[in-house]
């Protein structure tokens, strides 16, 4: 284990709203809180407000100086909203384990931003000028085909490693398992290596390369048939001795009658 991950366990372990979002069998990769640029502008604000009105108080002469003292109480206004900001701070944390990302805000309602790491299908990364001085970045998640609660990240303290950390755990073979992963073959989900016999249902094995498949494929062997012979005449249809033969047509052809040499003719053909 790097020092790195033992740091994100134990700030996980020490922190019991983390405890409360991360999962036991879950490895912490990254959980961190947003950088502290982030209270740049209420820091700004409060001494703005603090410079300007100790300007004015101290200008105004000191027979009226009781009544602009009650402009102290803007300044304590403007001064709780940047507590408020520093304990939201606080509260708010980016953590990624092995199975998904999460972020954490919301003082008085909390709440919880998450997106599995098998939905992440691209990852966007950019330092503005503000933030490449002071350093922090930014991520913007891409998921697969969905509009995700998690999709920008921002104020990302120690950008350029925070990246390499996630792009080593999504995009690595390593990695979460994907959603074209889950179309694996079954019979323990390994495909056969390039050159195998491809299985086919239903029918021979296939060699890739080879013409024919393994083994000869059946044939139908040629039965003899005998020809045929005519069907004998009964013996009232055979002509007598001496007739003259009789000559069949076709359909549609003239009659020709039997002629007689003086023999007698059959019965049948009178």
């Amino acid at each position: 284990m790097t020092t790195d991950e033992r740091r994100q366990r134990e700030a996980v372990r020490t922190h019991a709203h983390l405890r409360r979002y991360v999962l036991p069998n879950e490895r912490v990769i990254v959980a961190t809180r947003h950088h502290w640029a982030l209270l740049l502008e209420p820091i700004a604000t409060t001494a703005a407000a603090f410079l300007l009105i100790g300007t004015i108080v101290m200008s105004t002469p000191v027979g009226v100086r009781d009544t602009v003292q009650w402009l102290w109480v803007a300044w304590f206004v403007v001064a709780g909203r940047l507590a408020w900001k520093w304990l939201e701070w606080r509260y708010e944390w980016f953590v990624a384990t092995d199975k998904r990302l999460l972020l954490l805000y919301g003082l008085v309602v909390h709440k919880v931003a998450m997106m599995p790491l098998k939905k992440v299908t691209d990852m966007g990364y950019s330092r503005s000028p503000t933030g490449q001085v002071l350093g922090y970045g930014r991520f913007d998640m891409e998921s697969a085909g969905q509009d995700q609660a998690l999709r920008t990240i921002r104020y990302v303290p120690q950008p350029d490693a925070t990246y390499r950390t996630l792009c080593d755990t999504l995009f690595t073979p390593g990695g979460p398992p994907r959603d074209d992963e889950d179309d694996a073959p079954s019979g323990g989900g390994q495909r056969p290596p390039d050159g195998a016999p491809v299985p086919v249902p239903g029918g021979p094995t296939i060699v890739p390369g080879r013409g024919s498949s393994e083994g000869p494929r059946p044939t139908t062997q040629p039965i003899a048939v005998p020809p045929s012979s005519p069907a004998p005449r009964p013996p009232e249809a055979q002509p007598s001795d001496g007739a003259h033969p009789v000559s069949w047509k076709p359909t549609g052809a003239s009659y020709d009658p039997p002629r007689s040499d003086g023999a007698i003719v059959p019965d049948p053909f009178l």
